[in-house]
C-alpha cells in the first residue's frame, strides 16, 4: 500500500505527464463504459457524451444513422417541419405525455408551439376545470407578438408580475416568467390544476444536479408532483432551447427527465439503459497481499502480561493491541500503548513505570529483512486520497505509523475522521473542508462517514472489505475524474473473493453507477446486496446518539444505516418496458434562503403509501440525505411498517454457549439448556405508558361458520411496539384445522382514561379465561386486548372508531348481570351470543345458550333420568339450593344450555376434545348428546336463577384461544430472531419454524421430514468438500474426514457454540405453566380462600343482584402493587444430543428448500460447520481441475457417445467419464480409477433420491420416506438399474471372475424380471422388486455412482447433467418398481412396523366372513375381499399403506397411545 502511495505522488509530479493510470496495475472490476450516448432526436447532429476511447458498437452505429436520417428530414422552414410526418409525430407525442423537445431552429420552434397551443386551445378551452388553457413560461421576449401573428384566433396575454390580477387572464394563453408563476402559486393566486398545459421555454439551467433553487424546479417539486396525475397540466419543455441541447445525451439528461417529470422525445429505452449503465470513470484495482505470518508477541506486551493486571484500561488496550497486530504488524501494535499512555494517570504504578520507559521500534518496511515489523497489507498508492478502515484504533495507529515514516512518505498530511453516528454531521465539515482545500491530503476514516460529502479525491483505498453494494457505491462516488479505487484483498481468501464478486454484480452495477453520479441516488430494481452485518467502528464505547431499535430482534438502526435501509424499502420492480429505463431518483432536495439543504425520500416500493415531509436543514446535501433517510425510517417505525429485515444483524451468542452442559442425571441421554423468551416482550418493557399513548393493534380473527365451528368474534391485540408480520396458522377442533390470522392495523392513540379501561378489561378477561383470581399491573402488562364492534369489517385497518368501549365498560363494572326474562322476546334477545352461569360468582362453570324451551317450565318433570325422584325442578331447587324461597314466575320457559368448554390445547392436532365429567353436573338438570366437536351436555336451567356474563360468548371463545395464539406468536417471534441473527433472513420462516420444532412439541409439523432432506444435503456438501479439498485422499480417508464434519457429536458442538438450543421448541404447550406476556399471574393464599368461600357460598346461598360486582376497587389496585407480582423466570428444557443434531440438519433442509444449494451452504457456514476456504457453491467449480488424476486407459469415442446416449447428457470433460468407467483391475492404481468418484457419487445419489421422494410424497411421514430411500439406494436396486439401462456393458476391467459374475447376474435378473412382470399383470398390481433375492456384484452399483460423480464434477459441481441422468434412468425405474405397495417385504409387515414406529399399540388385521379388515383402535383403515389366488391380507395391507400415505393425520386423530407412553 505504501508503494502505491509513493508511485501515485511521483506520477503526479512527473514532468512528462504520462498519466496516473499507468502507475497502477491490476484488473478492472467495472463493466465497460457506455461507448456512445446518442439519442434518436429530431434536432441537429448526434455526438457522443462519453469520452471513452473505444468506438461505438454496430447496433449503436445503426441507431445513430437512423437519428441522422430522421433529423435530415426536418425542414428548416416552419411550415415544412410542422406539416411534415416528423412534425405530426412529435406533436402527437407531446399531446399524449409530458415532453422535452427542441426544434431544429427558432422558426420551427414558433410554428410548432403555435400548432401545439391551437390543439390544446381547441381541446380544453371549454373545460370547466381548466381556466387557463396554456401558460408559457420563460419564453423569448417577442413571443407574444409572434403568436398574435401566427394564431390570431387565440387570445394571448403577457402576465407582468406577482400579485397582478390573474382573473383577467382566464380563457387566454398566458405568457409569464417562472418566478412570477412560482410566486402566484405560493400565494394561492392560481392553482396548477387550473392550467391545461404548461410550456417551459428555457430549461437549460433547471437540471437539479446543478441548481435545486430554480423556480421551475420548485414549481415541479412543490406544486406539480403533489397533484393527482389526472389533475396535472400537460408539459412541453425545451421548445426554445438550442438544437444541440438534446443532441448529447448524458446522465444529466436523464436527471432532467426525472426533474421535470418529462420524457425527451426520441430517446429510446435502449439508449436510456446504456446511459444508466455507463461506468463511473474510476479505475478499480485489486491489490493482493499475503496472509500475515503469526506476528510475535513484542517484549513490551510480554512484560505487561507478566504483571497480570486486571486493570480495565489495560484490558481494553490489550484488546486494541489484538485488533491492530494482524492489521498493521508488531511495530504499529506497540503504538497502541503509546496512545494508551495519554491516559497514564488511570493506570497502576507498575504499568505507568513500564510504559514511561518503553521504546517503540521504528517501522521496517523491507519485507526481506528479518526485522520487518509491519504487515504485507500496509505495503500496498495515493497522493490526495482516503483510506477506509474498519476499526477506529487501526485508523489512529496507522496515522502514527505513517508519521514515523516521514523519510519515505514526507509528502503526506494525514487526518483521522471516525465514528459519525450522529444525525448532526456538521462537526465533520471542518475536516472535510481542510481536505478539500489541501490542508490535508490523506484522510483515514471509518466506514461510517462514507455517505458524507467527502471532496473528490484521486485515490481511495479500501483497507478493509465491506460486503455491501451501497457502501461500495458511496466509496466510488468520492473519486475524482479518472481516479482510482484500490481494494485490499488477502491472497487466497475465498471470502474476500466472494465479496469482490458481489460488488461487481452486473445486475445491479448500473444502479451503483447512478449512486456514484448524483446525491439523489436511484430507486433500485432489486434489493442491493448486503450481508446484513452491522458496522461498528470497533469495540470501544462510542456515543450512542440517535438510533431506532427493532422490537423483534433488538437490532439498532443508526443514522448511518438509514440510507441503506431506504434503498431496500423503496425497491420498485413493478415497472416494465420504457418505464423501466427511466431514471427514478430516490431523494429530492430543496434549498433554503440561508443556503442550507433539505431532503425527502420519494415514495416507492413498500414506501409507496407513505408521504414523507422535508428533513430539517443541513449544510450539505449528504447531511440532509442522512436526516431524510433516518426520519423516514422513524416515521415507518411509528406506523409499524419498518420491517426487521432492514436492520443490521444483531446476533449475540450467549456467554456459556461454547460449553456443552453435563448429561442430566434424571432424564437419561438429555442435557438441560436455557430456553429463550422472545426479545420483543423484554423490549416492550422499555416503553413506559403515559397520558397519551400510541398502541399498535393486531386484529385476531378466526375462521368461523355454521358448518365448521361456533362463532369466534375478532379481538384486538394491543402492544407497545409494533409486531412484525405474522403468517396465518392453524388451530384444531377435533383434529380439523381452522385458520387464524393476525392482521396489523393502523397505530392507535389512546388517552390515560381509555388505557385504564383497556387494562381493567384485560384483568377481567384473564380472570374468566384462567377461571381464578388474576391481576397484573399496567406497567407489567405488555399485551392488551380489546373487543371490536360488530360494525368492523375485515378490510378496515383503522380500528380507532370500531373498538367497543361499551362492552369493555360493562365487563369492568360487572362480571355478570341477571337475565332479562320479563318476556319471551326479551329473553331471546338477552340470550343471543350469551355466556350463561347458574351460579352468582365469577369463578364457576359456564354455559352456551342453545334454545328456549317453551314446552318446559320450572314445574315440568326433569328430563334427566337420575332426577326422576323429583316432581319438578322447583322441588329439586328446594332440596339443593339453600335459602331458596321460590320463584317470582313459575310459568317462565326453561333455558336449554350446553356446557361451555374450558381451555384445550388447540395447537395440537391430536388433542382430545372437551369431555367434562358428568359428576360435575349432578346438581343440574342434564342429558347428553353427541356433537361434532365435543360431547354436548344439554342442561335445562331456570332463567330467573341464571346470570349472563357481560363478555359475549363469541368474544370469550376467542379469549380461550389466546393462550394458544400467544404461544404461537412467541414461536414466530423466536423464528424471526433466529432467522435475522444467525441466518441473515435467508430461510423461509415457515420452514424454519418446522425445523426447530421437535415431534415432542405436539404441533402440526416438526423437523423430521426436513431432517431427512438436510441429512442428505449435509452428506453431499461434506463429500464434495472433502473431495475438492483433499485431492490426494483415498476413499477410506475421505470417509473419515467426512465423519468428522457430519457426525452427531460434531453437529451437537456446533449447535451449542452458536446458541441454537435456546430456540428449539421441544415441549408441548402447557396451559398450567403459561402466563400472559410480560407478567405472571398471582394466586395468594387470600385468593384461594376467596375461591373456596365463593364456591361453598354458592351451594347454599343466592346472592342478591346488588352484590353481583366484578373484582375491582382498592383491593385489586392493592394487589397490582404487590411485589410478589414478578416476571417469569428463565425457562429451561431437556434436549437429547441427537435431537440437536437433527435440528441442525433440518435447518439445512429448510435452507435448501428456501434458496437452493447456495443458501443451504450459507446456513451451514452460519451453523459453524468446518468448511474453510469455501464461501459459495461456485467456489467448488474453480477447483475442478485440481481433483483430476490423469487416467492410464484410452477408450474409443463411440463408448463415450454410447454412455451419453444412455444417460441423456454430454460430458463437458470426458476424461472424468473415462476415470468413472475404469475398474482397479484395469490399472492397478486406485487414484486413476472410479473409487474417488464413487465416493462423491454415492452422496449425490443419496441426495437426489431423498429429494425425489420428498417432493413426490408431500405428506408422507419420515419413516416411510426412509423406507423408500433405503430401497432405492440399496446395492441390489442400483445393480438392477445398471443392467436394465445397459451401462454395465461399458465397464473397463480385466478380471475373468468379475466378467463371470456380471454375466450370471444379468441372466438371473432378466429371468426374474420376466416372471415378476407376468405375475404382476395377472394379479393386477404394480411390478415389484424382482431383483431382491438375487445377489449382485457391488461393482455394478459402484459404476452407477461413479458416473454420477464424474458427471457432477465435469459440470463444475452443477447438478444440470446429473439431474438429467437421474430423470432419464433412475426416476422411471423407481416410479415403476419402488413404491410403498411394491416393497419386497410383505406389505402387512411394513404396515405394522410403520404403526409401531408411530407409537400405536392397538392395531390388527382380521378376517370377517370373506373380508379382510385393517383395524386401528377399532377404526377400519382398509378392507378387501379375499379373491381366489390373491392374498386378501396382502391386498388389505397395501390399501392401508395407500390410506396412510393419503391421510397423514389419520393416526393423530385415531390413536392416543402416546398418552400412555408419556
Amino acid at each position: 500500500m505504501l508503494e502505491v502511495w509513493k508511485k501515485k505522488w511521483r506520477a503526479s509530479h512527473d514532468p512528462k505527464g504520462d498519466g496516473r493510470r499507468a502507475s497502477i496495475g491490476g484488473p478492472d472490476l467495472t463493466a465497460s463504459g457506455l461507448e456512445s450516448n446518442e439519442a434518436v432526436l429530431p434536432n441537429g447532429d448526434s455526438s457522443s457524451a462519453g469520452d471513452t476511447s473505444s468506438g461505438p458498437s454496430k447496433r449503436h452505429q445503426e441507431t445513430s444513422q437512423s437519428d441522422s436520417r430522421k433529423r435530415k428530414k426536418l425542414s428548416s422552414k416552419v411550415s415544412g417541419f410542422v406539416e411534415s410526418a416528423d412534425g405530426h409525430e412529435v406533436l402527437g407525442f407531446a399531446l399524449r405525455e409530458n415532453t422535452i423537445f427542441t426544434a431544429p431552429n427558432s422558426d420551427a420552434a414558433v410554428g410548432f408551439l403555435a400548432k401545439y397551443i391551437l390543439r390544446i386551445w381547441e381541446d380544453r378551452q371549454d373545460s370547466k376545470d381548466i381556466e387557463y388553457p396554456v401558460v408559457v413560461v420563460d419564453a423569448p421576449s417577442d413571443i407574444e407578438r409572434t403568436l398574435h401573428t401566427t394564431i390570431p384566433q387565440v387570445d394571448v396575454v403577457t402576465y407582468e408580475s406577482v400579485g397582478s390580477n390573474f382573473e383577467q387572464s382566464k380563457r387566454k394563453v398566458v405568457i409569464m416568467n417562472s418566478s412570477s408563476l412560482l410566486g402566484d402559486l405560493t400565494h394561492d393566486s392560481i392553482e396548477l390544476k387550473q392550467i391545461g398545459s404548461l410550456v417551459l421555454g428555457n430549461i437549460s439551467s433547471c437540471n437539479e444536479v446543478s441548481s435545486i433553487a430554480h423556480p421551475i424546479v420548485r414549481i415541479i417539486k412543490n406544486f406539480y408532483a403533489v397533484l393527482d396525475p389526472l389533475s396535472r397540466p400537460l408539459i412541453l419543455a425545451g421548445i426554445f432551447e438550442a438544437p444541440s441541447f438534446c443532441s448529447n445525451v448524458t446522465f444529466d439528461s436523464l436527471v432532467l427527465e426525472a426533474t421535470l417529470l418529462c420524457k425527451i422525445y426520441g430517446l429510446t429505452a435502449e439508449t436510456r439503459t446504456k446511459c444508466l449503465a455507463q461506468s463511473y470513470l474510476v479505475q478499480e484495482t485489486i491489490v493482493s497481499y499475503d496472509t500475515p505470518h503469526s506476528s510475535p508477541i513484542t517484549p513490551l506486551v510480554r512484560q505487561l502480561r507478566s504483571l497480570s493486571s486486571t486493570d480495565p484500561c489495560v484490558r481494553r488496550l490489550l484488546k486494541d493491541y489484538q485488533h491492530t497486530l494482524p492489521q498493521l504488524g508488531s511495530c504499529a501494535a506497540d503504538l497502541v500503548w503509546r496512545r494508551g499512555s495519554e491516559q497514564i494517570h488511570l493506570l497502576s504504578s507498575e504499568v505507568r513505570q513500564l510504559l514511561q520507559g518503553c521504546k517503540i521500534t521504528s517501522p521496517n518496511i523491507d519485507i526481506t529483512s528479518s526485522g520487518f515489523n509491519i504487515t504485507p497489507k500496509v505495503l500496498g498508492d495515493g497522493f490526495r486520497g482516503v483510506i477506509f478502515v474498519h476499526r477506529r484504533i487501526v485508523a489512529y495507529i496507522l496515522e502514527q505509523l505513517l508519521s514515523m515514516l516521514d523519510s519515505e512518505l514526507g509528502f503526506l498530511r494525514v487526518c483521522v475522521l471516525v465514528g459519525a453516528r450522529s444525525l448532526d454531521t456538521s462537526s465533520y465539515d471542518d475536516v472535510l473542508t481542510h481536505l478539500k482545500d489541501g490542508f490535508y491530503n490523506l484522510l483515514l476514516a471509518t466506514k461510517s462517514i462514507e455517505d458524507l460529502d467527502i471532496p473528490k479525491v484521486s485515490v481511495i483505498i479500501r483497507f478493509d472489505l465491506f460486503d455491501s453494494q451501497t457502501s461500495h457505491a458511496h466509496v466510488l462516488s468520492h473519486s475524482g475524474s479518472e481516479g482510482h479505487l484500490i481494494t485490499m484483498v488477502e491472497r487466497g481468501n475465498r471470502a474476500h473473493s466472494a465479496i469482490v464478486s458481489h460488488l461487481s454484480n452486473s445486475n445491479t452495477r448500473a444502479w451503483m453507477n447512478v449512486l456514484c453520479r448524483t446525491p439523489q441516488s436511484s430507486i433500485a430494481r432489486e434489493i442491493p446486496h448486503t450481508n446484513g452485518d452491522p458496522y461498528l467502528s470497533d469495540s470501544e464505547q462510542e456515543s450512542e446518539h440517535s438510533f431506532i431499535k427493532d422490537p423483534t430482534t433488538g437490532s439498532r438502526l443508526y443514522p448511518q444505516d438509514a440510507m441503506n435501509a431506504m434503498h431496500i424499502l423503496t425497491v420498485d420492480d413493478g415497472k416494465s418496458g420504457d418505464e423501466e429505463s427511466l431514471y427514478n431518483p430516490m431523494f429530492e432536495f430543496d434549498i433554503q434562503d440561508d443556503g442550507r439543504f433539505v431532503c425527502r425520500v420519494k415514495a416507492a416500493g413498500q414506501f409507496q403509501s407513505v408521504q414523507q415531509s422535508w428533513s430539517t436543514p443541513s449544510s450539505t446535501k449528504a447531511g440532509a440525505r442522512r436526516l431524510a433517510s433516518y426520519y423516514a425510517c422513524a416515521h415507518l417505525y411509528e406506523r409499524g411498517l419498518l420491517d426487521c429485515r432492514v436492520f443490521p444483524k444483531n446476533w449475540t451468542i450467549p456467554p456459556d454457549s461454547g460449553t456443552l452442559p453435563a448429561l442430566d442425571p434424571i432424564v437419561v441421554g438429555t442435557r438441560i439448556y436455557g430456553k429463550k423468551l422472545p426479545t420483543f416482550w423484554s423490549n416492550s418493557a422499555l416503553f413506559s405508558l403515559g397520558s397519551l399513548n400510541r398502541l399498535y393493534p393486531v386484529i385476531i380473527s378466526i375462521e368461523s361458520g355454521a358448518n365448521t365451528i361456533p362463532l369466534h368474534a375478532p379481538l384486538l391485540l394491543l402492544t407497545r411496539q409494533p409486531l412484525p408480520d405474522v403468517p396465518m396458522f392453524n388451530v384444531f377442533f377435533a383434529g380439523l384445522p381452522t385458520r387464524i390470522s393476525l392482521t396489523r392495523a393502523e397505530p392507535l392513540m389512546v388517552n390515560e382514561h381509555q388505557l385504564q379501561d383497556i387494562h381493567s378489561y384485560n384483568n377481567q378477561l384473564w380472570r374468566g379465561v384462567l377461571n381464578k383470581p388474576y391481576s397484573a399491573a399496567l406497567n407489567e402488562t405488555f399485551a392488551l386486548y380489546a373487543p371490536l364492534h360488530s360494525s368492523w369489517r375485515s378490510d378496515i385497518l383503522d380500528v380507532s372508531s370500531h373498538i367497543s368501549w361499551d362492552l369493555m365498560s360493562a365487563a369492568v363494572e360487572n362480571w355478570i348481570v341477571p337475565l332479562d326474562y320479563d318476556s319471551l322476546e326479551a329473553l331471546m334477545i338477552d340470550t343471543e351470543d350469551a355466556l350463561i352461569q347458574d351460579r352468582w360468582t365469577q369463578y364457576t362453570r359456564r354455559y352456551d345458550a342453545v334454545n328456549i324451551r317453551l314446552d318446559l317450565s320450572p314445574l315440568s318433570k326433569p328430563r334427566d333420568p337420575e332426577l326422576q325422584e323429583y316432581e319438578n325442578l322447583v322441588e329439586f331447587c328446594k332440596a339443593h339450593r339453600r335459602g331458596f324461597e321460590g320463584l317470582k314466575d313459575y310459568t317462565q320457559p326453561l333455558l336449554e344450555v350446553s356446557l361451555f368448554p374450558s381451555f384445550i390445547d388447540r395447537l395440537n392436532p391430536a388433542a382430545a376434545p372437551f369431555t367434562p365429567s358428568t359428576s360435575q353436573h349432578k346438581c343440574s338438570y342434564t342429558r347428553f348428546s353427541a356433537g361434532l366437536f365435543n360431547l354436548i351436555f344439554e342442561i335445562d336451567l331456570i332463567p330467573e336463577l341464571c346470570a349472563k356474563v357481560t363478555i359475549p360468548a363469541s368474544t370469550f371463545r376467542t379469549a380461550l384461544l389466546l393462550p394458544c395464539i400467544m404461544r404461537r406468536l412467541d414461536d414466530f417471534l423466536l423464528v424471526k430472531e433466529l432467522n435475522a441473527g444467525l441466518l441473515s433472513h435467508c430461510v423461509s420462516e415457515g420452514l424454519l419454524h418446522a425445523a426447530i420444532s421437535a415431534p415432542s412439541a405436539g404441533i402440526e409439523y416438526d423437523y423430521e421430514r426436513l431432517e431427512l432432506l438436510g441429512d442428505a444435503f449435509l452428506k453431499l456438501l461434506s463429500s464434495i468438500y472433502i473431495f475438492v479439498m483433499y485431492p490426494e485422499a483415498d476413499e477410506a480417508s475421505m470417509h473419515n474426514y467426512r465423519q468428522a464434519i457430519i457426525a452427531n457429536k460434531s453437529l451437537l458442538r456446533n449447535a451449542v457454540a452458536v446458541g441454537l438450543p435456546a430456540f428449539i421448541q421441544s415441549r408441548p404447550f402447557s396451559f398450567k405453566g403459561w402466563h400472559p406476556p410480560g407478567i405472571s399471574s398471582r394466586n395468594t393464599n387470600e385468593d384461594f380462600t376467596n375461591i373456596k368461600a365463593n364456591i361453598a357460598l354458592d351451594d347454599d346461598h343466592l346472592s342478591s343482584a346488588s352484590e353481583i360486582k366484578s373484582e375491582t376497587g382498592s383491593t385489586a389496585a392493592d394487589r397490582e402493587q404487590s411485589p410478589r407480582n414478578t416476571r417469569r423466570s428463565q425457562p429451561v428444557q431437556r434436549l437429547g444430543d441427537k435431537a440437536l443434531a437433527d435440528v441442525v440438519e433440518a435447518i439445512m433442509g429448510a435452507a435448501l428448500l428456501s434458496g437452493g444449494t447456495d443458501v443451504a451452504l450459507k446456513a451451514a457456514k452460519a451453523l459453524n460447520l468446518p468448511l474453510p476456504g469455501i464461501e459459495e457453491w461456485s467456489d467448488f467449480g474453480q477447483r475442478v481441475e485440481k481433483v483430476f488424476e490423469p487416467v492410464l486407459v484410452q477408450i474409443p469415442s463411440s463408448t463415450i457417445k454410447a454412455v451419453e446416449a444412455v444417460i441423456g447428457c454430454q460430458f463437458e470433460r470426458p476424461q472424468f467419464l473415462v476415470q468413472a468407467l475404469t475398474h482397479i483391475s484395469k490399472t492397478g492404481v486406485h487414484s486413476t480409477t472410479y473409487e474417488r468418484l464413487e465416493f462423491i457419487g454415492d452422496a449425490i445419489l443419496d441426495f437426489m433420491v431423498v429429494r425425489h421422494v420428498f417432493h413426490r410424497h408431500h405428506k408422507m411421514s419420515p419413516g416411510l420416506l426412509s423406507l423408500l430411500k433405503g430401497a432405492m439406494v440399496s446395492n441390489a436396486a442400483l445393480a438392477a438399474v445398471c443392467v436394465t439401462s445397459g451401462l454395465h456393458q461399458h465397464l473397463l476391467f480385466e478380471s475373468d471372475k468379475l466378467a463371470h459374475d456380471i454375466r450370471e447376474y444379468e441372466y438371473l435378473l432378466r429371468r426374474a424380471q420376466t416372471e415378476e412382470y407376468t405375475s404382476a399383470e395377472k394379479e393386477g398390481r404394480p411390478a415389484g422388486q424382482f431383483w431382491h433375492n438375487i445377489e449382485s456384484p457391488k461393482v455394478l452399483s459402484d459404476l452407477l455412482e461413479s458416473i454420477l460423480g464424474a458427471l457432477y464434477v465435469s459440470d463444475k459441481y452443477s447438478p444440470v447433467g446429473s439431474d438429467a441422468f437421474f430423470d432419464k434412468v433412475f426416476k422411471p425405474f423407481y416410479d415403476r418398481h419402488i413404491t410403498l405397495q411394491t416393497l419386497s417385504h410383505h406389505p402387512t409387515k411394513i404396515l405394522f412396523e410403520l404403526l409401531q414406529r408411530k407409537g400405536c399399540e392397538k392395531f390388527s388385521l382380521v378376517k370377517e366372513s370373506n373380508e379382510y379388515l385393517v383395524l386401528v383402535h377399532d377404526v377400519i383403515l382398509a378392507s378387501t375381499q379375499d379373491e381366489v389366488g390373491i392374498s386378501g391380507a396382502k391386498v388389505a395391507s397395501s390399501i392401508g399403506l395407500y390410506a396412510l400415505e393419503g391421510d397423514p393425520g389419520f393416526l393423530a386423530r385415531t390413536c392416543d397411545c402416546w398418552k400412555k407412553t408419556k
